[in-house]
């Protein structure tokens, strides 16, 4: 699973600082220039679509800072999957194409599917568990009868070999707690949609003023509250707003029935029993603050470490055992 676990190390790594990176590395097509008046969802999503012919609203994202965009999923006829991002000052679209154009959607989908849908999902299940096992295993293993601290210590002076197997193990067992809470959130996250039907909502043609019309419904419920984002799916739109109230990733939910707009159900989130809102806002560091990205980017580090060095120990002991003369039968 080393191969796997590093990749989920990367890619986990750079979506703790998302946006950031995103317009770090795509200014052009990740940040507002806002010259211009700001535009409605639904007049975003008309970019989106007019930017992409042919092609369905999944899901819209509202901007989430002062120099975000919006940024549109969408399909076509045959599933295929294109994204775009409009700026919420004038309307323009930024950038539009597949995942090719968006690195940072790309590795969140890596990262949960490994882009190949259920197959993917199910390798991922299976790389938490073999995480959390390690996780144990290895401080089962490893950890000293007597003197944790002096045990535990690198001695630098030591062969390479050796200073490798003290690096593994002691990085192993400080980061073995955060790595068991990682994976363990990461399975229970991914696990609902690898045994779910997967039988996905056709997207709805649904026009902007619907969609605007369908917003003001839904914000009248949760007046005051920062939409998040929208999904289309069928004869419904379900808006999303921000309730941090709960935690940073929670989210007070409307459904709106289509085509002609009106409330069908309304989940504030202090009353939602969804299992995503606790776990996620764990799996990412963000329950104890600011100082958690940055804690468990650390966590990410060391698993690329533990991911990287555990093969090479494999290899160097296989590699003595080819070595080795055997023993000729007497």
């Amino acid at each position: 699973m080393a191969l796997f676990l590093l990749v989920q190390a990367l890619t986990g790594a750079l979506l703790l600082y998302r946006g950031p990176i995103e317009r770090l590395l795509d200014p052009a097509g990740q940040t507002s220039r806002g010259r211009a008046a700001l535009i409605s969802a639904g007049e975003a999503a008309r970019a989106a679509n007019s930017a992409m012919p042919g092609t369905h609203l999944l899901r819209l994202f509202a901007p989430d800072t002062d120099r975000a965009t919006w940024f549109a999923h969408m399909s076509d006829a045959d599933g295929r999957r294109t994204y775009a991002s409009i700026d919420p000052a004038g309307g323009a679209v930024l950038r539009a194409g597949d995942l090719t154009r968006f690195p940072l959607e790309a590795a969140l989908q890596i990262h949960y599917r490994l882009l190949t849908g259920r197959a993917g999902m199910m390798v991922i299940a299976l790389n938490g568990l073999a995480l959390a096992i390690m996780a144990v295993s290895g401080v089962g293993y490893w950890w000293p009868r007597r003197n944790p601290a002096k045990a535990l210590a690198i001695r630098w002076k030591l062969s390479p070999r050796l200073v490798l197997r003290q690096v593994h193990r002691t990085l192993g067992v400080i980061a073995s707690g955060f790595l068991i809470l990682i994976s363990c959130t990461g399975f229970l996250l991914v696990f609902p949609d690898l045994v779910g039907s997967g039988v996905s909502v056709p997207p709805a043609n649904i026009s902007a003023l619907q969609i605007d019309r369908s917003v003001t419904l839904a914000q009248g419920i949760f007046p005051g509250a920062a939409l998040r984002d929208i999904r289309v799916g069928g004869d419904r739109l379900t808006v999303n707003f921000h309730a941090p109230d709960r935690n940073g990733r929670a989210v007070d939910v409307v459904a709106v029935a289509l085509p002609s707009p009106h409330i069908l159900s309304a989940m504030p989130a202090s009353r939602s029993r969804a299992l995503w809102m606790v776990l996620l806002p764990i799996h990412t560091g963000e329950f104890i603050g600011l100082t958690g990205s940055a804690l468990w980017l650390l966590v990410a580090l060391s698993l690329i470490a533990l991911a990287l060095t555990g093969p090479l120990m494999w290899w160097h002991v296989a590699t003595q055992r080819r070595r080795a003369p055997r023993k000729v039968p007497t």
